[in-house]
């Protein structure tokens, strides 16, 4: 306990003395609560007790809340190495003693104290010295000492007194600073979790989404490594996926589920910090050795998505000394942000190669039913083929064979297999144009040009089925933007679901319509068949859904997908034993094939 030096001062001398001391006090307080950088604040202290208390050696020591112990922040008239090896436990020496006991030391002469303290403090360079602790809202963080090495004006009562208001308005300093660097601190780490949040949401590449993420939390938490690990659930292994350090060609390397302490993290589930490898259980080398580093401690973290561990992130040993909890604490913040982009690239991924998957299957139907429908018109093709191939057979052979004929009978009949083959031509590349898979090219299109190919395509059909087609075109229609060769399988369709529904013949009525306020062209079928019951007028577009005994029930599915795809639509209506109407409309295109450009469908 401190003892007052009192000797020569009456009451009110002293109170004038005090006061007189304590009165530059406040100009210094305003300056150290003003400063928020903590390294200057630690600079002015020491130059204000300095200045104040007339000492030749000053230090200030904190309480480090880790481990327990007092450390030297900073200090003048010290020497270097002293106040770096300085570390004193609360209760050993004279800094432990104000500590332990939260009070005021004064080490003069003729000052009363502990045995043991004063014990303490022989030493020669020093002839008396002050010692008082940092209190802030009722905890000790730290001491303030003040030496002198001369023996002419030793500190008295009085210093110790303006040393203990001094120390009060330190702490409080100190504080306000900590707080500021600690707000400060979170700002930066919000700003820098906005950033890579920014950057990892910028793509939905999944390899770099990893680049990206690894390459943001380096930026963070500087590690002389840092690793990301993605678990592959099918062989239920880790595999490293980035790392930033070593040779960009890395090997692959993979690790078993527990294995290391990224495979422990996995496996549990928790984050881990481990200051110091060495006789660390869970700690294995595979890793540092495929980096070639020597590794001493590891921060690690889970990547986590709706409670399922998908990978880890790991950095091996932090460029500012040691990892932190506070390092923990923020790297788990940006896993979470880094996992829910992984999670989304996955998914991306995984809809691209869906989709990709869909389009060839939608391709695929669109030949198989392509096939069908050709399939469905063979017996009429076989007609149209032969009867050409017979004409031009007995031409040649009248040419050939009789001798009799004159130049100009030859030359007729020349002509007239000329004409067959022509015809023969055109019907087979109107057959290759209809089968050929097409470029899905969109480009406007001629409606009733296109029926006019369609309705030649299936005209021996139509005359077998003893089925009449009556056309109507009730005012000229715009072109369309769309793919010619699908928009003939969807026509052939409808027209070979009109004829199969009259078994015994019947008429076909096509007509065509433009809607000006709609702006879309209409194609209606109409036809005098069975008709589709109510019940089964819901489902007709279904894929599979047939009401055939030999139908795929693909038909009107894929035609209702090609429809869609050029963004229009199928509408239909029927009554049974009377017939069906199945109307197709597309939306028109009133610039005109001159100035479109083909997109792609």
């Amino acid at each position: 306990m401190s003892a007052e030096n009192t000797q020569g001062l009456e009451p009110q001398a002293r109170d004038a003395e005090l006061l007189g001391a304590l009165l530059p006090l406040l100009e210094v307080s305003e300056t150290l609560l003003s400063e928020v950088e903590i390294e200057r604040l630690y600079q002015l202290i020491l130059e204000v007790v300095e200045r104040e208390t007339d000492a030749d050696i000053v230090s200030l020591m904190l309480l480090d809340m880790e481990s327990q112990e007092l450390r030297v922040e900073a200090a003048v008239g010290l020497p270097a190495e002293v106040a770096a090896s300085a570390k004193v436990k609360p209760g050993e020496g004279v800094a432990g003693w104000v500590i332990e006991h939260g009070q005021p030391l004064l080490l003069a002469e003729d000052a009363p104290v502990d045995p043991t303290i004063r014990e303490a403090m022989q030493r020669d360079d020093v002839s008396s010295a002050l010692c008082v602790p940092l209190k802030t809202q009722g905890h000790v963080i730290g001491v303030l000492n003040a030496s002198k090495t001369t023996r002419e004006s030793p500190f008295d009562f009085l210093d110790l007194q303006l040393l203990t208001v001094l120390a009060s308005q330190v702490a409080i300093a100190i504080e306000n600073s900590r707080v500021h660097e600690a707000t400060r601190n979170k700002t930066r780490q919000l700003a820098a979790l906005n950033e890579l949040s920014r950057l990892v949401v910028s793509t939905l590449d999944l390899e770099e989404v990893l680049r990206l993420a690894m390459r943001g939390i380096n930026k963070i938490i500087k590690a002389e490594a840092a690793c990301l690990f993605l678990l592959d659930e099918t062989t239920n292994e880790l595999v490293l996926r980035v790392s930033l350090h070593g040779p960009r060609n890395l090997g692959p390397l993979k690790l078993e589920v527990g294995q290391g302490i990224s495979g422990w993290v996995v496996k549990e589930g928790q984050a881990l910090l481990v200051p110091d490898v060495t006789g660390e259980p869970r700690f294995d080398s595979l890793l540092s050795e495929h980096l070639g580093i020597e590794c001493r401690s590891v921060l690690s973290v889970p990547l986590v998505i709706r409670d399922h561990v998908i990978g880890a992130i790991e950095l091996m040993n932090s460029m500012d000394g040691k990892f932190t909890d506070d390092d923990l604490e923020l790297l788990g913040s940006m896993a979470t942000t880094v996992a829910i982009a992984v999670e989304n690239a996955r998914l991306y991924t995984e809809l691209s190669e869906f989709t990709r998957e869909l389009e060839k299957s939608q391709d695929q139907l669109i030949r198989a039913e392509k096939l069908a429908a050709t399939g469905k018109i063979a017996a009429s093709l076989a007609h149209e083929i032969n009867n050409p191939l017979q004409a031009i057979h007995n031409c040649l052979h009248l040419v050939i064979h009789k001798s009799s004929l004159g130049q100009d009978k030859r030359l007729e009949y020349l002509s007239m297999a000329q004409e067959e083959v022509e015809r023969l031509t055109d019907l087979v590349q109107r057959m290759l144009d209809f089968y050929r898979p097409s470029k899905e090219t969109v480009a406007p299109v001629d409606i009733e040009a296109l029926l006019d190919d369609v309705l030649s395509l299936a005209a021996k059909r139509l005359q077998h089925a003893r089925v009449m087609v009556h056309r109507d075109a009730t005012s000229p229609l715009p072109l369309v933007d769309g793919v010619s060769n699908l928009l003939k399988q969807v026509f052939l369709n409808i027209i070979i679901n009109a004829v199969e529904a009259m078994p015994s013949g019947g008429d076909l009525y096509i007509e065509t319509t433009r809607d000006e306020r709609r702006q879309e062209v209409s194609i209606s079928f109409t036809d005098a068949g069975e008709g589709i019951p109510v019940a089964e007028l819901a489902n007709i577009f279904d894929p599979f859904f047939t009401t055939k005994p030999k139908g795929t029930g693909l038909g009107l599915s894929v035609s209702h997908g090609i429809i869609e795809r050029h963004g229009g639509r199928i509408d239909v209506r029927s009554d049974v034993g009377k017939g069906s109407t199945f109307t197709v409309r597309l939306p028109a295109n009133h610039k005109g094939a001159g100035s479109h450009k083909p997109l792609e469908l």
